[in-house]
């Protein structure tokens, strides 16, 4: 039995929650992961994968990035088999939609319940209330934890409720019921509100809050909530069964015949030239994370397409690399792609350079826009090239990797 390979989209437009499916997919024992930016989607990379991933971030600019021949290798990847989950903005990108750019993605027939002509009264003063579309609005009633529950077209037997955060993700009507597998059923303590609470039941109380659509020989999951938050372990099990109920963990299904074909050849790198790699991406990592701690509790905030990033969003990636430096350290093979070393060294040099400049902009006051999205955009490169070099490591020296997986896979 094998386990499935997953592929992360990790390119413009996403945001930082990318990064807790790589949490979620670690702890699962996933480890054949690939990390994607739309590059490899437009040059159809995808088709090698059995569960393609969309996270969270601007709708608008992955749609963007991704471009007419991204959507339409996601539409044949569907097709011919693979399992695409969408979370929060990779829930509203393959929505049928008259705009542009998202009418390349017109794939499922789902409405969202959060769209207004009008905006409703906001409780709370936010940039993170609502985006524009087109002349309507879509708007944000609620956010933090709320209280899911599973349909009886997910089990008839026995519902469950369970709760997830939700940060800008869709009430969706689908236009066939049984597509419907849980439903937003309330809020907690936790829940905080945008809106009224009346405007807020009437918008999410009831509605599809997880989808799953047939598609061809495939299907696509649509979660409004994010159901892969590190703190939110029933939520995390859903997804983790989801991909083992699809993948059958891993039946052959027609792209397999492409794996020995696409393949990218890596190499292996050992003893003095491990060690300097891995020495260069700590240094550079603590370096940087000083920097950005410096940042973490500046009152500023930077607009980047439709989507608001604060500083501490920084640390989230820096952080996420750090934690895993020990567990590759004990490797002794590292495995890389062609030209991922120069990458990362490169990339991990480079934000500490654009971290310091941007300390000194905000120290100074002085727009620092410009450097914010450089930064981000480095963040994103080092990021998945570094997880690239983990996951490729880790499932190269974990040699109870296929017989570990169980058919049934339990979240910590």
């Amino acid at each position: 039995m094998k386990g499935p390979k997953i592929g992360l989209y990790a390119g413009s437009g996403t945001s930082h929650s990318w990064l807790w499916f790589v949490d979620l997919f670690e702890k699962a024992g996933f480890y054949d992961l690939v990390f994607l930016d739309e590059f490899s989607v437009q040059n159809n990379d995808i088709k090698v994968l059995d569960v393609l991933v969309v996270s969270g971030g601007d709708t608008f600019a992955v749609a963007k990035s991704l471009g007419k021949e991204g959507g339409q290798n996601i539409k044949s990847f569907v097709e011919q088999g693979g399992t695409y989950i969408g979370s929060c903005a990779g829930a509203y990108l393959p929505m049928n939609s008259s705009k542009k750019p998202l009418d390349w993605f017109n794939f499922v027939d789902v409405k969202i319940t959060n769209l207004s002509k009008t905006l409703p009264l906001a409780e709370i003063t936010t940039c993170k209330f609502c985006t524009s579309y087109g002349c309507d609005f879509v708007f944000h009633p609620v956010r933090e934890a709320v209280a899911l529950k599973t349909t009886s077209f997910f089990d008839k037997k026995t519902p469950v409720v369970f709760t997830a955060p939700l940060y800008g993700g869709p009430g969706m009507k689908a236009c066939d019921p049984s597509w419907v597998l849980a439903v937003y059923e309330g809020f907690t303590r936790k829940t905080s509100f945008l809106t009224s609470r009346k405007i807020a039941e009437k918008t999410l109380i009831k509605k599809a809050a997880v989808i799953r659509v047939p598609y061809k020989k495939g299907q696509f999951y649509l979660l409004g909530p994010h159901l892969e938050h590190p703190k939110f372990k029933e939520a995390n099990q859903f997804i983790i069964d989801a991909v083992i109920s699809e993948t059958g963990m891993v039946q052959n299904r027609g792209s397999s015949k492409y794996r020995l074909k696409s393949a990218p050849l890596k190499e292996k790198i050992t003893g003095k030239q491990a060690k300097e790699l891995l020495l260069n991406i700590r240094r550079e990592l603590s370096n940087s994370r000083i920097v950005a701690a410096s940042l973490e509790f500046l009152p500023i905030q930077w607009l980047i397409g439709q989507k608001v990033y604060e500083p501490q969003k920084m640390r989230v990636y820096l952080e996420s690399m750090w934690k895993r430096m020990k567990a590759l350290e004990k490797n002794k093979v590292l495995i890389l792609e062609p030209g991922l070393y120069s990458r990362i060294t490169s990339a991990a040099c480079q934000i500490t350079l654009e971290l310091r400049r941007i300390k000194q902009q905000i120290d100074e006051n002085l727009d620092s826009l410009e450097t914010a999205v450089k930064i981000f955009d480095l963040l994103h490169v080092l990021s998945s090239s570094f997880f690239d070099l983990y996951f490729a490591t880790l499932f190269n020296g974990s040699q109870q990797y296929h017989e570990g997986i169980k058919s049934k896979v339990k979240i910590k």
